[in-house]
């Protein structure tokens, strides 16, 4: 089965970019707990530079959808997000969703 990974290129607000930072860190812990394989980077040239890459990882199409399917049902995650939905510590630049092209 393909890996598929799950993209989100966020610009930090620069007044706010301590919360930002923890909050990618809390997302991160809680998005690990769920499944996801997460790496976390910054732009340095091409695309929307410096902005923050969010990207999860998963083994297969059916562990993103398990993972995709317990969001709405975990307590910690929605009580983050309501949070960070209403701090503007960021702007949500652009997602995507991937899979590997197996054998290449």
């Amino acid at each position: 089965m393909a890996q598929v990974s799950q993209v989100a290129n966020w610009r930090p607000v620069p007044d706010k970019l301590d919360a930002f930072v923890g909050q990618v860190a809390k997302a991160k812990a809680i998005h690990e707990r769920l499944g996801a394989t997460v790496y976390v980077a910054q732009t340095q040239v091409g695309g929307e530079t410096m902005t923050v890459v969010y990207m999860m990882t998963f083994e297969s199409g059916a562990s993103y959808g398990a993972f995709i399917d317990a969001l709405p049902d975990d307590s910690e995650w929605q009580a983050f997000w309501a949070e960070a939905m209403t701090s503007g510590s960021a702007e949500l630049v652009s997602t995507g969703l991937y899979t590997a092209i197996e054998g290449l």
